[in-house]
């Protein structure tokens, strides 16, 4: 089913030594031929916000522009932006490019006939427009997502998400689940939002949440995505979300190994830190019922995991030591059957030899850098409210950083962010929302001789990361 390859970023550790010693391993999979060639059925939820600030004009830039060579004058109806949409403007609002994303979605030619959507609005109240459907018949697909428009009030999320999850819960596995949430806005119903998000997880059902403009709770939204195993995106601008849409399609239609599960025992003295899923986005995995959960895996690409392992409190002898074990299960629904992969154990050589502790894996600390980048990332967008010298610092190692991993996209992210910080002493809530995400969904495969002169050490990540 899966092409495994499990390698730590070195083999050999100093023996004779108590002081921690960290071990990174690389879990690399990629489907086999037959399974890549068998994608599941997919049921895709679209949960869309309806509350009256999706009403507001997509680019307020332009309708602010178009109302002064007019010589307009109005007063704009109240909404939580203070939008211009009071004003007569052919202009589209957030709702209406939202709308023209949906519609091109149910149209997309990589979808099939026995593929499912579901359709849900909130605002004061959460309703599922349209219940799980087949695209055999598109109109009543349409006809729902032409419906949104008739909507306005406030933002109730949760509901949503407990709507969508009525929809999905009683899926049979062998259905492969997304959801794809919008929202501009405050939820007034955050607590039912963290409640729900773990029973996504469980039933593996990814949560894509998509925000919109600077008044959304970015935090909230990376946990929802988190705790499922999905992606999160921030949008600046509404022109953005067709990409995102076209790219989750192309992605959901390409998983075809699902529920995807680790467990990993230890030996005495060995701690395991974290599994974080690096490639092709970054996410950590949750831990419930003694299993990781480390969600799905798509065909034609590679998806990388980094375990993360403390070895201290024993003096090993130079010895070889079998220092834990991996065990994998996962589905291919397309095939109608879940497997059981073989162990994977690692090994560690405890050594005298100096020259073989030094001796590391360049690919392997390639996604570990990646790892270590998105701590950076999250912590100077922190500092900068609070320490700015300490945050231009951090900024700074993580550009560095990036160039050597060889990840253009972010490098200029990062560099735009520092270049805001240097001349206005902050980083606006744009920018910073920008950063945070986009950190996490445009990983990249390192090259196998990435450059490791510079890179920082352990310690330094921490000790600028605070960790």
């Amino acid at each position: 089913m899966l092409n495994l390859l499990f390698k730590p970023h070195r083999a050999s550790l100093k023996a004779n030594a108590i002081e921690p010693q960290k071990v990174f391993v690389m879990l690399k999979l990629i489907p086999q031929a037959e399974v890549a060639q068998s994608r599941p059925p997919l049921a895709l939820a679209l949960v869309i916000d309806t509350s009256s600030s999706m009403l507001e004009f997509a680019d307020q830039q332009q309708a602010q522009v178009e109302i002064q060579q007019r010589g307009l004058r109005g007063t704009p109806r109240p909404t939580a932006d203070g939008g211009l949409q009071g004003y007569d403007l052919a202009l589209p609002t957030k709702l209406d490019r939202a709308i023209e994303a949906a519609t091109l979605l149910i149209d997309d030619s990589r979808l099939a006939p026995e593929d499912r959507v579901t359709i849900v609005h909130f605002d004061d109240r959460a309703e599922t427009l349209l219940p799980l459907t087949p695209l055999t018949d598109k109109k009543p697909v349409h006809q729902a997502v032409t419906s949104l428009k008739k909507y306005s009030g406030g933002t109730l999320m949760g509901q949503g998400l407990e709507k969508v999850h009525q929809q999905l819960a009683d899926l049979p596995a062998d259905i492969a689940k997304r959801v794809l949430l919008l929202t501009d806005g405050q939820t007034f119903d955050e607590p039912d939002c963290e409640a729900i998000a773990p029973r996504f997880g469980k039933t593996n059902t990814p949560l894509i949440t998509i925000g919109i403009g600077n008044e959304y709770n970015q935090d909230l939204l990376m946990d929802l995505s988190q705790v499922s195993q999905g992606r999160h995106y921030h949008l600046q601008q509404m022109t953005e979300l067709q990409g995102i849409l076209d790219e989750e399609v192309g992605s959901s239609v390409r998983e075809v190994v699902t529920d995807l599960q680790a467990t990993i025992a230890t030996v005495k003295g060995v701690q395991l830190d974290s599994v974080t899923r690096i490639y092709p986005s970054l996410s950590e995995a949750t831990y419930t019922d003694s299993r990781y959960r480390l969600g799905n895996v798509t065909a034609g690409d590679f998806t990388v995991f980094i375990l993360e392992f403390t070895v201290s409190g024993i003096e090993r002898p130079p010895s070889r030591v079998r220092i834990a074990q991996v065990g994998l299960t996962g589905s291919a629904p397309g095939l109608s059957k879940r497997e059981e992969f073989p162990v994977q154990n690692l090994f560690v050589d405890f050594t005298l030899d100096e020259a073989a502790i030094a001796t590391v894996d360049s690919e392997v600390l390639g996604f570990v850098q990646q790892k270590n980048l998105d701590r950076m990332v999250q912590e100077a967008v922190r500092l900068s409210t609070v320490d700015v010298a300490r945050a231009q610092q951090t900024l700074q190692v993580a550009v560095g950083m990036t160039k050597r991993v060889g990840n253009a996209a972010v490098t200029k992210m990062l560099e735009n962010a520092l270049e805001e910080l240097n001349q206005t002493g902050q980083i606006s809530v744009g920018t910073a929302k920008t950063v945070r995400a986009g950190g996490r969904t445009k990983t990249i495969k390192p090259g196998s001789d990435s450059s490791l002169d510079g890179v920082p050490s352990e310690e330094e990540i921490r000790r600028l990361t605070g960790a």
